[in-house]
């Protein structure tokens, strides 16, 4: 009788007992090779170490930190000692999600986190606050990032929610800028760098407003080390860096005025159907339709000369495992030096020619102002532009773990914030001039570049007379001074009283 069943489990048992005579001396072989290598060594090896730095280090980092944080952080961990992604901080923060920011004057000033703007961010060094001046239009307690230079600069993490631990005031975020502790990194330490930047925006400015060579250096050294078994440690950073750069304007400056109704009959609106004028007038906007009309046409050549000055030295010791005290200065410096030229003409809303798109917005291609007298303003202006803010911080910090389950923290800080005139003419200092010669003004729209013509112009008979002269001499200083008596006491999760005293003035 045939039985394939049966045929098959003798084929599989045959298989499993040819493999078993090879596996079993295998087995056999490697357990004497173990006794014998036991039995010549006396203690078993030591596993090699595996470290790890570089940018994988870093990226490491900051997973971690947003790993153990409690609530939603975010942070940038520098690559390497004097490696951070970008010489500019407010650069590097948008590296991060939710993270937006302004520039000014080319370069990352301040930032936007998750819309919230930059007004109602909290930002500290060393998790101290820092506090702001400014110069500009729309002074505010919004921290400008091209005053510090990266160099020096460890991490900077971005707490998105908020924590008992860090001062009130970061509606939208709070941003702590951790600079390069030596205890942190044990050792000698040290980077140097040169660089040149080429900017050839300066390369399109007249000669009278250039700022200079449009090759200009970047120089930056870090230096840290750490002497007596690693208990005592100091770092010194320094930068420096120049930057010549300009820009041309063409805009209406001062802004439009209206918005108008198409059927709207008001001091600046364009004539109605029927009043006089109106034949002048290509493509009417129509009754429901929405415009405006140009205030005035700028042309300006700004040149721009930028010196950022950046210096810190950390002082660490720490006696005993438990007990570590730093002490850390910071100055930071940026001078920024703009010259000025510009020529405009101001509409006066009389008699006009236009031509205008399709609404139902509509807006000017080409916008003309009759002056048949010739005797309107032909406006031109100089301007020289010279302030320096200075960021000044002198920090102490201490702590003491006696146990695993409790901490002790005293910090005290003065810092402060000033912006000033760095020219004996004032921080901006102005001058005006206007020629009465101006005849038809034309506003062309129809490039990319508005074209501004005037008919008419005659300085020799009507010669530039001085309309506005000024010397101002600004001055916005901020502090934030905590009494010596600010501390923080943490305990095993359970208990973490806090104690803040301290005072701040702008």
């Amino acid at each position: 009788m045939h039985h394939p069943k049966a045929k098959q489990k003798l084929i599989s048992l045959a298989v499993a007992a040819a493999c078993s005579t090879f596996v079993a001396p295998l087995h056999a072989q490697d357990a004497a090779a173990a006794q014998e290598g036991g039995a010549g060594q006396s203690s078993p090896q030591a596993m090699p170490t595996v470290v790890v730095s570089g940018l994988r280090a870093s990226l490491q980092s900051s997973m971690n930190l947003k790993r153990n944080a409690d609530g939603i952080v975010d942070g940038i961990v520098a690559e390497d000692i004097g490696k951070f992604p970008d010489t500019n901080l407010a650069e590097s923060l948008q590296r991060i999600s939710g993270v937006s920011i302004d520039r000014s004057i080319g370069e990352g000033s301040k930032v936007t986190v998750r819309g919230v703007g930059p007004d109602f961010n909290l930002v500290l060094l060393n998790g101290r606050q820092m506090p702001t001046s400014s110069l500009g239009d729309l002074n505010g307690r919004a921290f400008d990032f091209a005053n510090l230079a990266s160099e020096a600069i460890s991490q900077i993490q971005v707490y998105k929610t908020g924590r008992a631990e860090t001062p009130t005031g970061g509606i939208g975020a709070t941003l702590n800028v951790m600079t390069a502790r030596p205890l942190d990194r044990p050792g000698m330490h040290g980077s140097i760098g040169a660089k040149g930047m080429y900017d050839t925006s300066n390369n399109n400015l007249p000669g009278d407003v250039k700022a200079g060579h449009s090759l200009t250096p970047e120089v930056s050294g870090i230096y840290s080390n750490t002497f007596a078994n690693n208990t005592i440690g100091i770092a010194l950073s320094a930068s420096y860096q120049e930057r010549n750069l300009g820009y041309n304007q063409a805009s209406v400056g001062n802004g439009w005025r209206g918005p108008f109704r198409g059927d709207e009959n008001n001091w600046g609106t364009i004539p109605q159907p029927g009043a006089d004028g109106a034949n002048r007038i290509t493509n009417r906007p129509k009754p429901t339709d929405i415009y405006s009309v140009p205030q005035n046409l700028n042309y300006s050549m700004s040149g721009v000369q930028r010196e950022r000055t950046n210096g810190q030295l950390t002082l660490q010791y720490a006696p005993a495992k438990s007990l570590t005290t730093t002490l850390d200065y910071t100055y930071s410096e940026n001078k920024i030096h703009t010259k000025r030229n510009d020529i405009s003409a101001w509409f006066n809303f009389g008699p006009s020619t236009s031509t205008w798109t399709n609404g139902p917005v509509a807006a000017p291609l080409i916008y003309t102002e009759l002056i048949p007298a010739g005797n309107s303003d032909i406006a031109m202006g100089g301007a020289d532009f010279a302030t320096r803010s200075q960021n000044k911080s002198l920090g102490f910090n201490a702590v003491w773990k006696p146990s695993n389950d409790l901490r002790l923290e005293l910090d005290t800080h003065h810092s402060t914030a000033e912006s000033k005139a760095d020219s004996p003419w004032g921080s901006d200092n102005v001058l005006g001039t206007a020629s009465f010669s101006r005849g038809n003004t034309t506003a062309d729209f129809t490039n990319d570049f508005p074209v501004l013509s005037i008919d008419g112009a005659d300085f020799n008979k009507a010669r530039q007379q001085v309309t506005r002269f000024g010397l101002p001499q600004w001055l916005y200083e901020g502090q934030d001074r905590p009494d010596p008596g600010q501390g923080q006491l943490e305990g095993d999760g359970n208990l973490q009283p806090e104690l803040r005293r301290g005072a701040h003035e702008v």
